[in-house]
């Protein structure tokens, strides 16, 4: 027989995995923009920063949403597997969610390890642009040294020939 405090909690637990599918859902259009943004020419660090804060935000619900869920069950667990037969289509119910969740986060996983690909790229891009920067700045500095007579090595050289 059925006792109807817990068919709430299952309700409670059901609603809760279905805000957690709308939550991951919307952290994988973020990870595909962000992979979207890592694979273009010029990266823009600001977009970027911005996705990810948004991405912290729902990460932050999702923490919460999952606290809420494991209190719920770890309050109805002992009636539920007490009589299993009673509750067992609200149970399958959850089960098939939390696989559709389990398939969402490998997809966030997968599309997260392809953006740390392209992130990886773009960092040792900036690195090399970085690097030429004060290569040609150095290179600059010398030559205008030069230009204007102003280098160490020539009075070496007068020195030398007395």
């Amino acid at each position: 027989m059925m006792n109807k405090e817990i068919v709430n909690y299952l309700g409670l637990m059901k609603d809760s995995l279905v805000k957690k599918d709308k939550l991951l859902s919307e952290i994988i259009a973020l990870t595909k923009e962000q992979g979207v943004l890592l694979g273009e020419t010029e990266f823009d660090d600001e977009v970027f920063d911005k996705l990810i804060a948004k991405k912290s935000i729902l990460i932050s619900e999702i923490n919460k949403l999952d606290e809420g869920f494991d209190l719920t069950y770890k309050r109805i667990a002992d009636k539920v597997k007490g009589s299993p037969a009673d509750y067992r289509e609200p149970v399958e119910e959850l089960q098939n969610l939390i696989r559709t969740l389990v398939d969402k986060g490998v997809e966030i996983e997968t599309a997260e390890r392809r953006n740390q690909t392209k992130f990886d790229l773009q960092v040792s891009k900036s690195r090399d642009k970085i690097r030429n920067y004060n290569i040609n700045s150095s290179a600059v500095t010398k030559y205008y040294s030069n230009m204007s007579g102003n280098t160490g090595e020539s009075t070496y050289f007068l020195d030398q020939k007395k």
